[in-house]
């Protein structure tokens, strides 16, 4: 944006009663700087300017991003009050975590194995959902496949048991759950909304696509019943709610291309950290854009965590593609650089996503993580557990209805060129020197004219002291004038040595007089007083 010109009459068309020039988007930046406009009227100016971009843009109702400006704008619609919600009684988003491995594999989080039933139950126990809904949450999510609920109503599997027996579970926590659906035959699909009809527990069903015979399917016995239907930026205007309780589930992906997950130095590792705290705040865009022209609030689905890269995959040769991404991990242990730069991107997405209905974090914890939580996050998997990334300090406050509403307001920090380490310090102030300078090499102060030496202590008299007799030719004269006499030493070397410091002394005062001359006359007599 910031080659774009503005109108002469822009600042007037803002609002703005200013004397300065707001010739270009730049302008708003240099002026405010400058004291030339208040943070109000740059606040206004801003606004007009993207107002104006987006008014000015083509087919702004087929693009999710065309109102996007780093996370900071928001769509705005007429009706966007009226659009339906499925907040918590206390207006908080959904906040939800995903039940990974539960009923549908996720290898990378099960230690590559499928979880038996009686598994699944030691895996997800009471003291879990007791400890979601303390951490703020208050659904969670669980994959289920559609097939488990065949001939349900008549005979149930011990699938669909066990679900009801976790639901139990869910709703004694004080908690709801999302089921998502595994599977597209519309009769199971049929059975599963009925089931979830049925259940108190059950808050949503997200179904396999947005086709509409999955919507009818899941209508015919259960005619309430609020469903999401998958959709992606590239299709988010396509999206149509059938009816009121219909809203869009988003997948946002961090690692969906190799851009996203590429990066072979340190530094390249802290750039991509650094290039997916801004694009969670991007994220907003679209789900703004689901609010007015979908007249529908979306849920993010999946791809909330903290993973910047695929190494959960890295041991599976047929789905990882080593671009060096996974090399440097040990060096994120005990950086508060990393520590610093994840909470920000927890942060935001936080923000971001509760823009929309809300989302659910990728997992809960690993299968065989019995014990208490570290806090450290010592492997690629845990940066998508919940669990782990709480115990690390790096979510904000979810018992609040609005934990970080400025995470969005500035981008990232920009310091992953040097990480940890820091520039060198400045000096601190020097010691007053009085007349004179600190010498940095030196360590000391130093003078045009040295300080006067301290007097050194007069020694005590000593006592009985002896006189010798004076040398044979020890010569006086008597002034004849006066009582007083001058008694004249003749030693030689006495005599040499008065004629030597005599001759120092006046030579000194001379080369003193005349460098101070030359120093002053050179210095133009700037700050210093000329000595007498």
């Amino acid at each position: 944006y910031g080659c774009i010109r503005f109108p002469t009459n822009f600042a007037k068309l803002a609002g703005v009663q200013t004397e300065a020039e707001i010739s270009d988007s730049n302008a708003i930046v240099n002026n405010l700087a400058d004291g030339s406009i208040s943070s109000k009227d740059a606040v206004d100016l801003l606004d007009l300017f993207v107002r104006s971009v987006y008014t000015s843009s083509a087919a702004v109702e087929s693009s999710p991003y065309a109102c996007d400006l780093g996370g900071v704008s928001t769509l705005v619609c007429k009706d966007k009050e009226d659009i339906p919600s499925l907040a918590d009684p206390d207006g908080k988003p959904i906040r939800s975590v995903t039940l990974a491995g539960a009923f549908t594999d996720a290898y990378w989080a099960t230690g590559g194995k499928s979880l038996s039933l009686s598994e699944v139950k030691d895996f997800y126990t009471a003291k879990d959902f007791a400890e979601m809904k303390e951490l703020g949450l208050n659904a969670v999510q669980i994959q289920f496949p559609c097939s488990n609920f065949a001939g349900w109503g008549h005979k149930k599997s011990k699938e669909v048991k066990a679900l009801e027996d976790m639901l139990e579970l869910v709703e004694d926590a004080g908690l709801l759950a999302i089921i998502v659906i595994d599977g597209d035959s519309t009769k199971h699909i049929a059975d599963a909304a009925q089931f979830g009809h049925k259940n108190d527990a059950v808050m949503a069903m997200v179904l396999p696509s947005m086709d509409e015979k999955y919507f009818k399917a899941a209508r015919k016995h259960a005619s309430h019943l609020p469903l999401m239907v998958p959709v992606n930026d590239g299709n988010l205007n396509l999206f149509e709610a059938y009816d009121k309780n219909v809203f869009p589930a988003i997948g946002i992906d961090h690692h969906f291309t190799v851009g996203d997950v590429a990066s072979s130095t340190s530094v390249d590792d802290r750039n991509k950290l650094f290039y997916h705290e801004a694009l969670s705040c991007v994220a907003r865009a679209p789900l703004d854009y689901a609010t007015c022209y979908g007249h529908a609030a979306a849920f993010v689905t999946f791809g909330f965590d903290l993973a910047i890269d695929d190494c959960i995959h890295q041991n599976d040769p047929s789905i990882f593609k080593d671009y060096g991404q996974c090399n440097r991990f040990d060096e994120t242990l005990d950086s508060d650089w990393w520590q610093r730069h994840r909470k920000s991107l927890a942060d935001r997405q936080v923000f971001t996503y509760e823009v929309g209905l809300g989302w659910s974090f990728t997992a809960w914890k690993l299968y065989g993580d019995t014990d208490e939580p570290t806090g450290i996050l010592d492997s690629p998997a845990k940066l998508k557990t919940l669990r782990d990334v709480a115990a690390a300090g790096l979510m904000p406050d979810l018992q609040e209805k609005s934990p970080v509403p400025l995470a969005c307001l500035d981008g990232p920090v920009n310091d992953y060129n040097l990480g940890d380490d820091t520039l060198a310090p400045s000096p601190g102030p020097p010691p007053d020197c009085g007349d004179g300078w600190w010498n940095y090499d030196w360590g000391a102060c130093e003078y045009w004219i040295p300080p006067p030496p301290t007097i050194a202590p007069t020694e005590s008299p000593t006592v009985g002291c002896h006189c010798p007799s004076p040398p044979s030719d020890f010569a006086t004269t008597t002034m004849e004038s006066g009582s007083a006499a001058f008694v004249h030493h003749n030693y030689d070397h006495h005599a040499t040595t008065n004629n030597a410091i005599a001759t120092a002394t006046i030579s000194g005062m001379a080369i003193g007089a005349i460098l101070a001359s030359v120093i002053f006359k050179f210095r133009n007599g700037r700050g210093y007083t000329e000595l007498p």
